[in-house]
């Protein structure tokens, strides 16, 4: 395979698919997606042929350009984590102290034979907290490997059923990129985001794992063309609809990148730093909840 660069075949870019693709955003994406003429001129812009599907080569092009539909790994903590979690059980910390207590009394206290042998129990004591501690780590971190095994064999056995080159073929989802035809029908996971573009068909899709909507969805070309990643499709007949979003890039994959990422404060925990910190204090009576500096003689 060359190396030089692939020409991207079509002028639509992240930043279109990203403004017609928001969480929680029905009517303003619908309105985007009107702006381009609907599904139909979607497909246009995106260059695809909705009966043959992309060729060999601009699934290519469209992997170079969009990247692949890949989501981030579910998030597993290291080994001495879970270890320093387990050492913080109260119960392990009381042996620990009584430990360190019965070391130090058992070395100065008593006669000669006793100190000679006294951080026999105390020793004990340690080793057996150790070893609690290094079991239900090490058991913890082996359910979260045989989770990610799980899931990796389960991600591979996935197929989606997409037309390229006029023939419908059975991929991995994995395999889908931007632009493609899916095909879908009662029973399917939802692959990528995508557009409906059948001007006739309708389907029936649950969104509870994404928005937490218990019910059925009705979709269709004219009033809500948007099919999630991850979402099931419940009933209705076969559609047809064009991938927008794939990846890091989709609804699904924005959630999963904010569940792989450093957890960050929330106002309220801030606020709660400032209040136990060592130079801040609360002035509340006069300054409606705001904080000061306790040097302050007065409100800023």
């Amino acid at each position: 395979m060359s190396d030089a660069p692939i020409t991207p075949i079509n002028g639509v870019d992240q930043a279109l698919l990203d403004s017609m693709n928001v969480e929680q955003a029905r009517r303003e994406n619908m309105k985007c997606l009107e702006d381009i003429g609907g599904p139909r001129g979607l497909i246009k812009l995106i260059d695809v042929d909705p009966k043959r599907g992309l060729s060999a080569e601009q699934v290519l092009q469209q992997r170079a350009k969009f990247g692949i539909n890949k989501f981030p790994e579910t998030p597993i903590s290291p080994f001495y984590e879970l270890l320093i979690n387990a050492l913080s059980d109260h119960t392990l910390l009381l042996l620990l102290a009584a430990a360190t207590i019965s070391i130090i009394l058992g070395l100065t206290t008593g006669d000669e034979e006793h100190k000679k042998h006294g951080w026999i129990e105390g020793a004990a004591i340690y080793f057996a907290v150790a070893l609690v501690s290094g079991i239900s780590a090490g058991n913890d971190y082996s359910k979260q490997m045989q989770f990610i095994a799980l899931e990796k064999a389960s991600s591979k056995d996935e197929r989606s059923t997409v037309i390229r080159d006029g023939v419908k073929e059975r991929i991995n989802p994995a395999d889908i990129v931007v632009g493609d035809i899916i095909v879908m029908q009662a029973g399917d996971q939802v692959p990528a985001d995508s557009v409906i573009f059948d001007e006739t068909h309708e389907v029936k899709a649950n969104e509870s794992s994404l928005t937490g909507e218990p019910e059925d969805l009705k979709k269709s070309s004219r009033r809500d063309p948007f099919l999630l990643s991850s979402s099931l499709i419940t009933g209705g007949e076969e559609v047809h609809a064009v991938a927008i979003g794939i990846g890091t890039r989709s609804q699904w994959g924005k959630i999963k990148a904010n569940l792989v990422s450093e957890p960050s404060n929330t106002p309220l925990q801030d606020k709660l730093e400032i209040m136990t910190g060592p130079n801040w204090q609360v002035g509340y009576d006069c300054c409606a909840s705001h904080f000061y500096r306790k040097s302050s003689s007065h409100c800023p």
